[in-house]
């Protein structure tokens, strides 16, 4: 009987300093100083280290507590002194106190009061190597932390946490099993990171979806965080043409920001808490808007790839990623990459108002355009150029980029230059409502967008009237079209010349291929212009020669260019050569 109560006294004690260092660790932590920001954590860490002297004292000399029971309790102790250590930059020390945690319970590792303890340790050795950026060793042992998951699932035991052996019910009753499946969640969401960081990108989406599905699974999530991962990790499963995934994660995101909604809106007190809440709700959906309409944008230019390729590949329709290969060495999918949906989730309301199959006609493409505008609508709502003008501006370009792709689909030419017509109007709008100083990246953008919407009208509007059909309007209309996709190039160019308007020595590199292909469109377009005489014709052809000229002195000093652009560079010096002759007879025509 003496030996019971020594027993529950030494879990008493335990218990008393478990509410101690959780209480500093939780909630006190949060508070610190700014000068002490390790305060409560330091606090923390001496109730752990006089628990870990106790508790090893009794396993030297003896204990009424079960063996097993008691090596729980000191590999718990050894696990949060570890995190606090790792917490207040001290990770050598913590590597030591994880370690010897492993070392006192890997004999044990199946037992239920060992296995949830353990897979934590595993879980924060990854982090530990992950924050010395060693991703193999942070994958090793969260995959340890992933077998021992599945090896004690097999023994069909249930599980002893701590927490149930102290017998401590906090304020929310959580299931034996939940401790297990909880920390186990951990180790797949911390798999997800480190295959992110190894670049096994595929692997990292999968394990993120199954992250998430388990969140659901076990009603373990909070429902804004949750919403805004399952949209963003869409967009992994678009750009791979997942559509039939990247569609049921979008949903199930929608999904659940409406049961969400409802929450809020039965919401008695409409208080400060309230008001944030539903601030960050609106805000959360907007981003969800947005997802949607990246969705419909790649699947509109995967369709539209799709189209354009050889036509061998038109048979191949696959938008689920089954033709994907997946060496399944840790058994996540079951090499079935299909199965990344929600099944236990209905997602109908969403999912059957669009599609997610490649796109073939115009009405297909109609349709996704009409949805992907919605969207947008949508997030404007929330983002306005007022307040949150980067936002805004993103989303006229996304639906800028809209009109482009459905105009592809269009076989009348007349529709498609209204398209485009439409384009232009959105882009030139923007400009006259943003400031070039705060806004130069966006604005060259935009610049070279409206050179290149130019271009098509133009080459719309020249493909429509032969040379010898060619009205006394048409040739306005053409050289207008010349004249503003030149301004809009030029526009383009001179923001990145230097102050003396000369191309610098050092281009940014994302800016090299625009910089390109607009002075090359300069130059041909500079061409098309219809002189009405010699002297406007000679015009034209100096400034076709300047632009041209320009691009042979950027590829002659920068031969990573010349490498880049062998056709480019090919064309301009051909035309360099033949230009100054065209020029020559054109100044001798004009003398005499």
């Amino acid at each position: 009987m003496t030996r019971e109560m020594s027993a529950k006294e030494i879990l008493n004690d335990f218990k008393e300093n478990y509410i101690k260092f959780r209480k500093l660790l939780d909630e006190d932590s949060k508070n610190d100083p700014e000068n002490a920001p390790y305060f409560s954590k330091y606090k923390a860490k001496e109730i752990l280290n006089n628990m870990y002297v106790f508790l090893k004292t009794l396993k030297t000399e003896g204990s009424p507590v079960d063996d097993t029971k008691l090596d729980a309790m000191i590999g718990y102790v050894l696990l949060n002194i570890g995190i606090v250590e790792m917490d207040t930059e001290e990770p050598t020390a913590s590597e030591k106190s994880l370690n010897e945690a492993v070392d006192l319970l890997l004999e044990n590792a199946l037992k239920p009061e060992i296995v949830v303890t353990l897979i934590n340790v595993y879980n924060n050795i990854g982090i530990l190597w992950s924050n010395r950026d060693d991703p193999e060793k942070a994958k090793a042992s969260l995959v340890k932390g992933k077998t021992l998951y599945e090896d004690f699932k097999c023994t069909l035991q249930m599980p002893l946490p701590i927490e149930v052996i102290i017998n401590y019910v906090g304020e929310t009753l959580i299931d034996d099993f939940m401790y297990l499946e909880k920390s186990y969640t951990l180790t797949l969401y911390y798999l997800a990171q480190v295959f992110g960081v190894l670049k096994e990108n595929l692997k990292s989406a999968i394990y993120c979806h199954v992250t998430l599905r388990r969140q659901l699974e076990y009603n373990d999530y909070e429902p804004i965080d949750w919403a805004l991962n399952s949209a963003t990790l869409s967009q992994f499963f678009a750009e791979q043409n997942g559509f039939y995934q990247s569609r049921n994660h979008l949903a199930a995101a929608s999904t659940i920001l409406d049961q969400y909604k409802q929450l809020l809106e039965a919401a008695v007190d409409q208080d400060e808490e309230y008001l944030a809440k539903l601030e960050t709700f609106k805000h959360r959906s907007a981003d969800v808007a947005r997802c949607w309409a990246k969705y419909c944008l790649l699947l509109m230019i995967a369709s539209k790839t799709r189209l354009l390729d050889d036509d061998e590949k038109l048979s191949e329709s696959i938008t689920d990623m089954s033709n994907l290969s997946l060496e399944d060495t840790e058994n996540i999918c079951e090499g079935n990459l299909k199965k990344l949906t929600f099944p236990n989730l209905d997602v109908t309301k969403y999912e059957s108002k669009i599609g997610d199959k490649f796109l073939l006609t115009y009405e297909d493409a109609r349709a996704i355009f009409l949805s992907c505008q919605n969207w947008l609508n949508q997030a404007k709502e929330y983002y306005k150029l007022e307040t949150l003008a980067s936002d805004y501006i993103e989303l006229i370009l996304d639906s800028s980029q809209a009109y482009n792709n459905l105009a592809f689909f269009e076989d009348n030419d007349d529709r498609r230059a209204k398209m485009l017509k439409r384009r232009i109007d959105m882009l030139e709008n923007l400009l006259n409502e943003i400031n070039p100083t705060y806004y130069l990246q966006y604005c060259r953008q935009i610049w070279y967008e409206l050179g290149v919407v130019y271009t098509d009208i133009l080459n719309i509007k020249i493909d429509k009237w032969p040379k010898s059909e060619v009205t006394v309007q048409a040739r306005k209309k053409i050289d207008l079209l010349c004249d503003k996709s030149i301004e809009s190039y030029t526009n383009f160019i001179n923001s990145i010349n230097d102050k003396n308007g000369k191309v610098p020595a050092k281009i940014d590199q994302e800016l090299i291929r625009p910089l390109i292909n607009a002075l090359v469109a300069v130059g041909r377009n500079s061409m098309k212009r219809m002189a009405v005489n010699k002297i406007n014709q000679l015009c034209h052809v100096q400034k076709s020669l300047d632009s041209y000229q320009t691009v042979v002195d950027i590829c002659d000093t920068h031969e990573e260019v010349a490498v880049m652009f062998t056709e480019e560079y090919k064309l301009c010096q051909e035309m360099c050569q033949i230009l100054p002759l065209k020029i020559k007879k054109l100044q001798t025509e004009i003398a005499g």
